[in-house]
C-alpha cells in the first residue's frame, strides 16, 4: 500500500459527495407518499366537517 502525502490528498476531487439516481428516486418516492397521505387525510377531514359522507 502506498502512503499519500498531504499535498497529493488535496488534489483528489470527487468521491462520496455525489448523489446517485437511486437515492434521488427514493427521496422523490418518499415525498410523493407523504404528499398523498396528506391529501387523503385532508380530504377526509373536509368531508367529515361538511357532513358529506357515504351512507355505507
Amino acid at each position: 500500500m502506498q502512503v499519500l502525502k498531504k499535498e497529493n490528498m488535496q488534489k483528489i476531487i470527487g468521491g462520496g459527495v455525489s448523489m446517485s439516481g437511486a437515492i434521488i428516486s427514493a427521496i422523490k418516492g418518499y415525498i410523493n407518499t407523504v404528499f398523498a397521505i396528506g391529501q387523503a387525510v385532508g380530504g377526509a377531514i373536509r368531508r367529515i366537517s361538511s357532513g358529506n359522507l357515504c351512507k355505507y
